[in-house]
């Protein structure tokens, strides 16, 4: 079973707030990295983040370019 978590992440580039969605599976524990493009400025985000029984533990968000 998948769970779609709702986040609110600061974008690296312009700085504003912006809502995102991310899919776990509850039997999936590890890191994980997605590209998400800023609602505002269109840049990319790149976020890095580890998932523990389905739940996010830790979230960095940084430049989507490199």
């Amino acid at each position: 079973m998948s769970d779609n978590l709702e986040y609110k992440i600061t974008c690296h580039f312009c700085f504003e707030e912006f809502e995102i969605n991310i899919e776990t599976q509850e039997d999936f524990t590890g890191h994980n990295t997605e590209i998400y493009d800023c609602v505002v400025c269109c840049n990319p985000n790149k976020l890095s983040y580890e998932i523990y029984n389905g739940e996010i533990s830790c979230l960095t968000v940084s430049d989507g370019n490199e």
